[in-house]
C-alpha cells in the first residue's frame, strides 16, 4: 500500500501544470460599446491595466479599437500600450 501511493505521489508530481491557465500573447480586434468591449468573434473581453484594474472604455464608445497583450482565463485581457481606434464599429 504503501508503494502504490509513493507511485500516485510521483506521478502527480511529475504533472506539469496547465497550459490553459498561462497568459496567451495576442492581438484583438472588437467593438467598445455601452462600457463593454466585445471581439469580432463575439466574445465579450475584460481589459485589464497591468495592475489589474479594469479599464475604462467609454472613451472609445461605438469605435472599432485593436489591443495587443494578454489574454488569461475568464477572458481577462491585459492590455500593454493604448488601444489603436480603428475607425467606427461596423
Amino acid at each position: 500500500m504503501k508503494l502504490l501511493l509513493f507511485l500516485i505521489f510521483v506521478a502527480c508530481a511529475a504533472l506539469e501544470p496547465a497550459s490553459a491557465s498561462a497568459p496567451v500573447r495576442k492581438t484583438i480586434l472588437g467593438c467598445a460599446s455601452n462600457g463593454v468591449f466585445t471581439s469580432e468573434d463575439g466574445y465579450v473581453i475584460k481589459l485589464r491595466q497591468r495592475g489589474g484594474g479594469p479599464i475604462d472604455t467609454s472613451r472609445w464608445q461605438n469605435q472599432r479599437l485593436q489591443v495587443t497583450g494578454n489574454l488569461l482565463p475568464g477572458d481577462n485581457f491585459y492590455i500593454e500600450g493604448k488601444p489603436v481606434v480603428l475607425g467606427p464599429c461596423r
